[in-house]
């Protein structure tokens, strides 16, 4: 006895047509006027995680839809059944929608009215595509607060040297709008011999493809600032150079301040190289004894220079005359142990042989370490010699 057909759920394998759904890369979802799920082809089964014979008979909302989104869904798909084709139909729109698993996807769906059948839907997975525009637009952001933000003078011009673009501290600087400097030169907001020069660069850069970092002044006023200024080729993909971007950083304060600085310096060399007498640090710690500086002095007093002595303390200390060594080491000894002021009068032998009477005079210090530090001055105090 021949058992009845079976209906199946699945079409037809010779129809074309539902062939070309299954096999297609959008996901298909069809659903009926009550909004349950009657066709899902595997491209539908891999983009939500569910197997199709799980699904048909299932409603779309709790299939799909996130369940914050649900109670929403449900009411605009019953206005959709009342309403029946509408101008949105045909079209691509985006919605948030959810995996079986829980991942929260997003969606582009073209949905079709199938009339009394219900309705039909191809879509596919922008979940990526989102992801990847929310990180260009984070991206775009940062950059764009970091561009206005910056104490930097930032500029981009075209090989013609129009300005494409000026940031927030280009405006505060040269008191000028960002919207009315597009398509204008730097010789409108700079006198001419400076926007010469600066064009100068520019064509040089754009010319090599190559970045360069220069010193330039620019007047202000009565004053003329210094800004290091970096000069970069703007590129397409292809390589071709369009343009190029200029970062200024102003310099002046820290070039006024290390000027000072030098000058200081150079004002305390004088002082110290031309006081009567030669002045010094000495040094005792667990690695041994030094001299940490000494003034110019020493070559008139000892006749050596100040690296020498710097560089070993025996060029001073082995010159102390023998029969004077001894109280010199005592007297060191004392003021260390006690940390009272050194004072000590000896005489020395110059490398060239000659002797000198010295008075030494300093104050010492222990520092958290350990290490004891004296700060003094030898004058020379022999008969005849200065006073």
């Amino acid at each position: 006895m021949l058992s009845a057909p079976q209906i199946s759920e699945q079409p037809v394998a010779g129809d074309d047509r539902f062939r070309a759904v299954d096999a297609s890369s959008l996901a298909y979802v069809q659903v009926d006027r009550a909004g349950l799920i009657q066709d899902w082809n595997p491209a539908a089964e891999r983009l939500f995680g569910w197997p199709r014979d799980e699904v048909i008979g299932r409603s779309l909302a709790d299939t799909i839809v996130p369940p914050s989104l649900r109670s929403g869904h449900n009411a605009g798909f019953a206005r959709r059944v009342a309403i029946g084709d509408g101008p949105d139909m045909g079209h691509r729109f985006e919605v948030p929608a959810v995996h079986r698993d829980g991942t929260e996807l997003n969606i582009t769906m073209n949905l079709d009215s199938l009339g009394p059948s219900g309705f039909a839907a191809f879509i596919s997975d922008q979940t990526e595509w989102h992801q990847a525009r929310q990180d260009l637009q984070r991206s775009n952001q940062l950059i764009s607060a970091i561009l206005q933000h910056t104490t930097a003078v930032i500029s981009a011009k075209d090989l013609d040297g129009r300005y494409l673009f000026v940031n927030g501290e280009y405006e505060r600087v040269f008191h000028v709008s960002a919207a009315d400097m597009v398509g204008r030169g730097e010789d409108d907001v700079m006198p001419a011999a400076i926007a010469a020069g600066s064009r100068a660069h520019d064509v040089e850069v754009t010319g090599t493809g190559n970045a360069r970092t220069v010193l330039e002044q620019l007047p202000f006023g009565d004053e003329i600032r210094e800004y290091i200024v970096t000069r970069v080729p703007l590129a397409d993909p292809d390589g071709s150079v369009y343009g190029v971007c200029t970062i200024a950083i102003d310099d002046t304060e820290r070039r006024r301040t290390e000027a000072a600085l030098a000058a200081g310096e150079e004002r305390f060399r004088n002082t110290v190289n031309n006081a009567p007498g030669m002045l010094y640090q000495f040094r005792i710690d667990a690695e041994g004894s030094r001299f940490t500086f000494v003034s110019d002095a020493c070559r008139d007093i000892y006749g050596v220079e100040p690296d020498e002595v710097t560089a070993a303390a025996g060029e001073i200390v082995d010159r102390i005359a023998e029969e004077e060594r001894e109280s010199y080491l005592a007297s060191v000894r004392h003021s260390a142990e006690t940390l009272e002021p050194w004072d000590w009068r000896g005489t020395i032998i110059r490398r060239d042989g000659g002797r000198r009477v010295l008075h030494g005079m300093a104050r010492p210090h222990r520092e958290p370490g350990g290490a004891t530090v004296w700060d003094g001055i030898l004058l020379d105090r022999t008969v005849g010699g200065p006073l």
